[in-house]
């Protein structure tokens, strides 16, 4: 059979004659198999809608299970059922037409105002539909005002006839003037409207007709959409859709013997409302106001909707989000040895995937070297010329190098060098997946450089991810040029630097590089030989080595470079020509990355990996050198105690105060506040003043000799609010954004009187995490902590359901080459990218 080009895709309604072409067989039997174990003829498992065992051949194609596609049949109702997807559209039909003579609601002049879009809309074509229609919509706004108009028309302007009042209850029951109307009386309702009203509200009447969305057919998906299982028991348990096919079929056959065996209306009626909830059921089993259809165990049927719809649908779960080969994923473990763009790969996973070798002529003697090997490295498949495949072996391999030749391609183990992608869930921006180079390693875990996880926003506490080997060298070179790590260093969010120093590497480069910083001959030898730079600066007098031009040294020559800090000039940093002359290498230089942005720019992304390369591993050895490390003698400070004490005693006094200015009523009420909640508000401010004033009595008593200070003054890790809290106190704890007010009667604890205003009834906690706490502010804390746990999950899961729509809604978003933002249509959405047309990743580039 010739391929063809698929010119576009029509959704529709499916029709009856459809259906009936579609159909390879009636199913009119509500069982499955016979006493044998064979499919019953004209039941739901008929050979002739495919097969699963793997001994049967299908009746239609003659394909056994895993050839055979599987085919549609179909059950005929005995009396039509509404499509309850389609109600809502049915609905606005109604709405829209006379219910005598079927013509669409609207007068001559409403006619003539829309004929001329109407009249363009017929003579599109089929691709040209849709959007004409939707732009007149969108431009003009008349036909959609229009139809909502209808509804209200009181008098149809072609027959005279006066219109009902029509009423849908869900989800599939319709009223004129409180009298049912039946499936067929609307299905005849519908199939009297003309294709040119329907044009009017939008529907192209050639290729769906809305009589169609009354079903007097019912497709029957294939066997291998819905397969039996056998279990260990011996017995068949069948597919969820099955079950709710043999209601269908039940419920159909009792309906057609009561109609021939003449029975009241009334059982017929609720025979035929059985009938539609079984089909509304087997589209839908969560429709809303319809009794869920169950399992005998009491479980939830699932059914067509449910196996679309979710995150665990056909689309999200088997279409979007795929198993796939040729990945990996274990738990992550820091390595500062590697490069930032390396990636650190367990042997063990190395062994088992593979990359595609195209042997040439120009690498012919590299192919067969590899294939000769018979450990790792090693080839693992041969594909030749003419594509036959043969797994690598002792026995076969060397008859397959006697006929190695180039167009063959290898399967050759995962090595160092080969670019990888590498993820971390959930992928939230672009630089969730990246391109690492490939580092084989022992171990069971991959590897990743401390700079690496920032835009991956991963730590080391347990964090999987996913690494992905691309097979072809397009997908290799597209890797390596699109998402490799260095190209990656800025952030296309708002051009600033995402990968950059950060914690010991921060405190690290302080110590290097603080005044005074200074090392010996051995000790300097071992920090760039660490670089891999083998030459020493020039001595101090004392035969020392400055901390200063040891740095220097991984410097370009020419750089030259200058920060200034607007609020303290000690952290101003001035580099000419390569030499750091003046400051320390402070965080804002490599945290918040002033130096590797300019670097980035100025140099290129490949000098700015080296540079975060080459201070990770000195200020590691900087740190070591120096004894950076942290104990508890770091929190103990008695001489804050006096001090902690007169805090807490201030504080309480000033809350006395405020109680009693409630009490005595002098107490003024806030602008749209009651007394009460001024008072609250009030005391909750003064309570929370208590842990900012701790923390400058804290600076006070502090120096940069304390290891725990130097973290948070460099801004390596931490802040002055995590000491106040280890060392003096934990301060008034948080609820809801006020102070803890629910529990017992006039009280949030048993442990105090009712009526107690005490601050620490309501969350002071004046202890710290040093002495240990009270079981009461145990208690307390607790609830802060609880309060600030629940908000974090609560509002990604939001965040996160809002960024998936936009997603869904924008992928088809492209920069156009004049750099417009156009959409898959042509559509233009913004004349100039981001309002200026520039991209934030090479604002600052040369």
């Amino acid at each position: 059979m010739q391929a063809e080009l698929i010119d576009h895709i029509r959704f529709t309604a499916i029709s009856p004659d459809m259906i009936k072409h579609m159909s390879v067989a009636k199913i009119i039997v509500p069982d499955t198999y016979n006493d044998d174990g064979y499919p019953i003829d004209g039941g739901l498992i008929d050979q002739r809608l495919g097969v699963i065992d793997p001994g049967l051949k299908c009746k239609t194609c003659g394909g056994r299970a895993k050839v055979c596609p599987g085919h549609f049949g179909h059950i005929e109702l005995v009396r039509p059922a509404i499509h309850p997807e389609f109600a809502k559209t049915i609905y606005l039909l109604l709405q829209s037409t006379c219910k005598d003579c079927h013509r669409i609601l609207l007068n001559e002049k409403q006619v003539d105002d829309l004929k001329p879009t109407i009249e363009s809309f017929v003579r599109a074509d089929d691709n040209e539909k849709e959007l004409s229609l939707q732009t007149s919509i969108e431009s003009e706004g008349k036909n959609m005002s229009l139809i909502k108009k209808l509804k209200t028309v009181k008098k149809c302007p072609s027959c005279g006839a006066v219109q009902g009042k029509l009423k849908l209850e869900r989800p599939t029951f319709f009223y004129m003037n409180g009298n049912r109307l039946k499936a067929d009386e609307i299905h005849d309702w519908l199939a009297s409207i003309s294709n040119e009203d329907l044009a009017y509200l939008g529907i192209d009447g050639t290729s769906t007709r809305p009589e169609w969305f009354i079903m007097s057919y019912l497709l029957v998906p294939p066997v291998n959409v819905r397969p039996s299982i056998t279990l260990e028991s011996g017995e068949r348990s069948e597919d969820d859709l099955t079950h709710k096919l043999v209601d269908i079929i039940r419920t159909n056959q009792r309906l057609e013997q009561d109609i021939d065996a003449g029975a009241p209306q009334i059982i017929i009626d609720d025979l035929w409302e059985l009938l539609q909830y079984q089909v509304t059921t087997y589209f839908n089993n969560e429709t809303p106001g319809v009794p869920v259809a169950r399992h005998r165990s009491t479980r939830p049927l699932k059914t067509l909707a449910q196996r679309l719809k979710g995150k665990e649908g056909r689309l999200r779960y088997n279409l979007s989000g795929k198993r796939v080969n040729f990945s990996a994923r274990t738990v992550i473990t820091p390595d500062n040895y590697i490069g930032m763009d390396e990636l650190g790969v367990p042997l063990k996973i190395a062994e088992n995937l593979t990359v595609p070798l195209y042997v040439t002529k120009w690498n012919f003697d590299y192919a067969k070297s590899i294939l000769s090997n018979s450990s790792y490295p090693m080839v693992m498949n041969h594909i030749s010329k003419e594509g036959v495949r043969k797994r690598v072996a002792d026995t076969n391999r060397e008859e397959l190098l006697a006929a190695l030749k180039p167009g063959d391609i290898l399967d050759r183990q995962l090595m160092d060098g080969d670019i990888v992608l590498f993820n971390r869930q959930p992928t939230l921006h672009r630089l969730s997946i990246l391109a690492h180079i490939a580092h084989i390693l022992p171990g069971n875990t991959f590897r990743l450089h401390l700079s690496a996880t920032i835009p991956y926003n991963a730590d080391f506490d347990g964090d999987e991810m996913n690494m992905h080997v691309p097979q072809t060298l397009e997908a290799q070179a597209e890797a390596r040029l699109l998402m490799g790590v260095s190209t990656s260093i800025v952030s296309p969010r708002n051009g600033q630097p995402v990968m950059f120093a950060i914690e010991d590497i921060v405190v690290g480069m302080y110590m290097l590089t603080k005044d005074g910083a200074s090392f010996t001959k051995d000790e300097a030898a071992r920090l760039l030989s660490s670089v891999d730079i083998y030459e020493l600066p020039e001595p101090l007098k004392n035969g020392t080595y400055s901390g200063k031009d040891i740095f220097s040294m991984i410097l370009p020559e020419d750089l030259n470079f200058e920060y200034t800090d607007k609020k303290d000039d000690k952290n101003n940093v001035v580099i000419k020509k390569g030499k750091l002359i003046k400051g320390y290498v402070n965080s804002k230089i490599v945290k918040k990355g002033k130096l590797i942005l300019y670097l980035y720019s100025e140099y290129g992304p490949e000098k700015a990996k080296d540079f975060i390369d080459s201070i990770t591993i000195m200020a590691g050895r900087a740190a070591y050198i120096a004894g950076m490390s942290i104990s508890m003698r770091d929190y103990y400070i008695s001489a804050l105690e006096k001090d902690r004490e007169k805090i807490i005693s201030n504080t309480l006094n000033e809350a006395k105060e405020l109680l009693d200015k409630y009490r005595n009523k002098t107490l003024e009420a806030l602008p749209g506040y009651t007394k009460k909640q001024t008072y609250e508000l009030e005391v909750f401010a003064t309570l929370n003043i208590a842990r900012s004033v701790a923390s400058q009595v804290l600076l006070s008593h502090l120096t940069m000799d304390n290891n725990a200070m130097l973290m948070i003054a460099v801004d390596a890790r931490g802040n002055i609010l995590n000491f106040v809290q280890i060392a003096m106190m934990l301060g008034q704890q948080s609820v809801r954004g006020g102070r803890p007010s629910r529990g017992y009667d006039g009280r949030v604890l048993p442990y105090f009187s009712r009526k107690d205003k005490n601050p620490m009834n309501k969350g002071f906690v004046k202890s710290n995490f040093v002495e240990g706490l009270e079981f009461v502010d145990y208690y307390m804390h607790a609830m802060g902590a609880r309060d600030s746990a629940m908000g974090k999950p609560l509002v990604t899961a939001v965040s996160g359901y809002m960024m998936r729509r936009l997603v869904n809604a924008m992928q088809d978003f492209y920069i156009d080459s004049d750099l417009s933002v156009k959409d898959a249509g042509g559509a233009l959405i913004e004349t100039l990218y981001g309002g200026d047309g520039i991209d934030p990743v090479k604002e600052n580039m040369k």
